[in-house]
């Protein structure tokens, strides 16, 4: 606003000092002088101006212009010619830049100066004048008064209106704040109902997988009929299962710490579950590269969460049918996950948007899916391609940077365990609050030759543990329970027993990396199957896994 103001008042001068030039009644040599002064005064405003100080600068422009037109009606007329009424400007300026206090400061000043020049007019006291009073000066004056005004005001509403703007923003701003505020606290109180019930559910769905694991070994193979009713339960189970994933993923704050993770060991693992997912009408490949070089940085959860958006994907591609083929492979330094469809494909306009968050092709999608697959991919520091026509199907390649192996890791290449190579009648502690799921545990692992001593909580195990510790083959235990849960549960028998295998298992928890260190452990989510179970206790148990101990197990 000041710099406006300078170059309308340079203007009015260079028009002011014109029409004095013209008029015969004035002195050229004390018109040059005047203006002069002026001009030189307005580059001084203008350099300070620059450098930064608005407020001293309008304080310099309002004074300066002040003491000017004192001087003129003190030496030029006194107060007639309008010339007293332009010292409007100099109340409008300070209390448009400075404030309000200062324009009443200014106006109260001017207003005795004014007073005073009245009373030596009157008493023709007035000192000698410069210039006589004629009507192109007070032309002059009303000009400047009038347009400094006009100016004044123009840029005071400009500013008005920016303020109201900006203040308008901000309110908005504070709303849509306080708009994410209102909804994170709500979303925060749904995740933590659905992690709550995805852990009742699937603390639910063990035992009833156990029974069918449990009744399919005691099952006449020639009974079709039974065991299709188990084929039944079983992939109701692991439907169900898949909701409860889904459940802890939306209710999830985080996806757990990022850490090394077997991207063709993980694959295989899942090809269970991604069988039942898709349906009998598709038919599934999955083709793991080597496990010892598809080694990623990512978490667990977030990994799981990728496979599953990129599998339910492909099912909807494929309503009538087809084939899915799920590989990895190893790229420069970089591990792929190609995931082919033979689906109805997309075009050109639909692979542009595929990402986009809400944008789905189907009448019953969210278009959160492939959303969220970008979002986790790129927060793993991987990438995403796709390759897909209309009626040709889809391929979606995406690839993690290779990490090198975690130290110790051997590919376990043992045969597949009977009867007489598990249990043996070795001992293995069950920690577990829920009865119910107690009791499968213990059945599936009496089912393997162990013998199972069953606990309901922490402080039982722990006073348990100096007693049957050096016979126990390891703790099968549940990660959420009162008073001692399970990771300080594995924390304390480390300390005591270092050697002593430990199987976390939970519903809705997944331990950190930090918290899987010490003692041999693993971590099972739920619901867990028998063989799931089983093969984690092969691995904890296995040489490799062996560490010094404060005390040796008998």
């Amino acid at each position: 606003m000041l710099h406006r103001l300078l170059l309308a008042m340079a203007v009015l001068a260079a028009a002011g000092m014109s029409v004095a030039l013209l008029d015969p009644r004035n002195s050229v040599g004390v018109t040059l002088v005047f203006y002069g002064l002026i001009f030189g005064w307005l580059a001084v405003v203008l350099a300070v101006a620059r450098r930064g100080r608005v407020v001293f600068a309008a304080w310099v422009f309002a004074l300066f212009f002040w003491s000017l037109i004192a001087f003129v009606t003190l030496a030029f007329g006194g107060l007639q010619g309008q010339n007293a009424s332009t010292f409007a400007v100099c109340t409008l300026l300070i209390g448009s830049v400075v404030g309000g206090r200062a324009a009443i400061a200014m106006a109260i000043a001017s207003s005795l100066w004014c007073g005073l020049v009245m009373l030596l007019e009157q008493s023709n006291r007035l000192p000698f004048q410069l210039g006589p009073y004629t009507p192109v000066n007070a032309w002059t004056c009303v000009t400047v008064t009038v347009l400094m005004t006009s100016v004044l005001l123009h840029e005071s509403l400009k500013s008005l209106r920016a303020s109201h703007a900006e203040a308008q923003k901000a309110s908005l701003e504070r709303d849509e704040a306080l708009r994410r505020s209102i909804q994170g606290q709500k979303l925060e109180i749904v995740g933590s109902l659905t992690s709550g019930i995805a852990h009742d559910l699937n603390n639910l769905l063990t035992v009833i997988v156990g029974a069918v694991d449990v009744l399919r070994a005691e099952c006449d193979p020639k009974d079709s009929a039974t065991l299709a009713l188990l084929d039944d339960l079983d992939a109701a189970s692991s439907r169900s299962a898949l909701m409860t994933r889904q459940l802890l993923a939306f209710g999830r704050a985080n996806l757990g710490a990022s850490e090394p993770v077997n991207l063709a060991a993980r694959l295989q693992d899942s090809a269970k579950m991604m069988s039942r997912l898709v349906g009998s009408a598709i038919e599934i490949a999955v083709e793991p590269h080597a496990a010892e070089q598809t080694w990623i940085q990512c978490s667990h959860a977030a990994l799981e969460q990728i496979l599953l958006n990129l599998v339910v994907n492909a099912r909807d591609a494929m309503p009538q049918g087809g084939s899915l083929r799920l590989s990895t492979s190893v790229e420069g330094d970089r591990v792929v996950l190609s995931v082919k469809d033979t689906g109805i494909g997309m075009s050109t306009e639909v692979r542009a948007r595929v990402f986009d968050p809400f944008f789905t092709t189907k009448n019953t999608g969210t278009g959160l899916g492939l959303a969220t697959t970008l979002q986790l991919v790129t927060q793993h520091a991987g990438r995403i391609q796709i390759q897909s026509e209309p009626g040709q199907g889809s391929v979606f390649h995406i690839s993690f940077p290779k990490v090198a192996a975690p130290a110790g890791w051997l590919q376990s290449s043992l045969p597949t365990p009977t009867l007489a190579t598990l249990g043996g009648g070795r001992r293995i502690l069950v920690v577990e609050d829920d009865p119910l799921v107690r009791r499968a545990l213990t059945r599936m692992l009496t089912l393997d030759g162990y013998d199972v001593t069953a606990v309901q909580d922490g402080d039982e195990a722990l006073s348990l543990a100096g007693t049957i510790a050096p016979s126990l083959t390891c703790v099968v235990t549940d990660v959420s329970m009162r008073r001692i849960d399970g990771v300080t549960l594995a924390t304390r028998l480390g300390q005591e027993y270092a050697a002593l295998p430990v199987i976390l298992i939970s519903g809705n928890k997944e331990p950190a990396l930090a918290q899987m260190k010490g003692s041999p452990r693993e971590f099972l989510p739920k619901p867990v199957t028998h063989a799931e179970l089983r093969d984690a206790i092969r691995r904890v148990t296995q040489p490799r896994h062996v560490l010094s101990a404060n005390k040796t197990l008998g």
